[in-house]
Formats: structure tokens, C-alpha cells, sequence
């Protein structure tokens, strides 16, 4: 007997439960989304600021980085 209505509370927990485990997953994954295109204009603009750079005569080194590169022009004003 208590065996049957575990199983029963269990099922009717888990028919209430998915939908809003679903919810929370679509919200989660629309979030993301959002940081990723957020990402992509930091560095859209990390970008610009280094061209910006290099056309004012301070070349970018092969293996430096964007961020890197512009920290040395800072540093080197």
C-alpha cells in the first residue's frame, strides 16, 4: 500500500514539476543568449579600439592581444 502511493505522489509531483522545470530551462537558455550578444559588442568594441591604435602608429605584436596591446599604448602615453 505505501509503495502505490509513493508511486502515485510521484507521479503527480512530476506531472507538476516539468512544465516549470522547462520554464526555468527556456528562461536560462534566453539569458544566455542575451550575454552572448552582449559579449559580442565588448568585443566588437575591443576590436575598434585596437585598430584605433594601430592606425595612431603603435603596431599590434602577432602574438598579442587585443587587451594587451591597447594596455601597452596606454602605458606607453
Amino acid at each position: 500500500m505505501t509503495y502505490e502511493l509513493f508511486i502515485n505522489a510521484y507521479t503527480i509531483t512530476s506531472m507538476v514539476m516539468f512544465p516549470i522545470l522547462v520554464f526555468i530551462i527556456i528562461l536560462l537558455i534566453r539569458d544566455l543568449g542575451n550575454y552572448s550578444k552582449l559579449s559580442d559588442k565588448i568585443n566588437n568594441i575591443i576590436k575598434d579600439l585596437s585598430e584605433d591604435v594601430s592606425d595612431k602608429g603603435l603596431k599590434r605584436n602577432a602574438t598579442e592581444s587585443l587587451l594587451s596591446h591597447i594596455s601597452r599604448y596606454i602605458n606607453k602615453k
